[in-house]
């Protein structure tokens, strides 16, 4: 869990809630594409209920 939590850290780009991620990506719009509708992703594969990133890091997290 803990490499888990510091590849998020520093890959994930904003780590937070859901609120705190969307408003990061708001903020950094002009850096996204046109079609992305919102900023904050869920971890794949870990119940961390209430935490974001605005990356998807696109593997599962555990596995």
């Amino acid at each position: 869990m803990l490499g888990l939590r510091i590849r998020h850290f520093s890959d994930g780009v904003v780590l937070g809630s859901r609120e705190f991620v969307d408003l990061q990506f708001i903020r950094y719009r002009d850096r996204f594409s046109p079609k992305r509708k919102d900023g904050a992703r869920p971890i794949r594969g870990v119940p961390l209920p209430g935490i974001s990133v605005l990356r998807d890091l696109r593997v599962d997290a555990i596995g």
